[in-house]
């Protein structure tokens, strides 16, 4: 009766109703799976005395100190242990990279920081 039922009620072979659907099965949907650029996020020590504001751009450069990040000409702290990741892709940038301010910590003296 099933089949039957479904086919006098809807007037369209079974098979014709259901091939848009098969269709939209095969598209894109909000579960799929898409991989974008890696985001490498550092926490910085900042130094005291030192206000930078969300969403500033900033300068992460390795030297002989180490990792240090700056707005400009001003060094407002650095990364005290850089990963491996890091200071391999500060090396292929020639030392430098362009970084973001994207939280202060709680209490002014760390921040994170992501690196493109």
């Amino acid at each position: 009766m099933g089949l039957d039922y479904v086919r006098a009620q809807t007037g369209k072979p079974w098979k014709k109703r259901w091939n848009g659907g098969l269709n939209r099965l095969k598209q894109p949907t909000l579960l799929d799976l898409t991989m974008s650029e890696a985001a490498r996020i550092v926490t910085v020590e900042l130094q005291p005395g030192v206000s930078p504001k969300a969403g500033e751009p900033l300068i992460v450069e390795s030297g002989p100190a180490g990792v240090t990040v700056s707005d400009g000409l001003r060094s407002i702290g650095r990364v005290p242990n850089p990963s491996t990741d890091l200071t391999a892709a500060l090396a292929s940038g020639g030392g430098y990279a362009e970084g973001t301010l994207q939280r202060i910590g709680l209490f002014g003296d760390t921040a994170e920081v992501s690196i493109r």
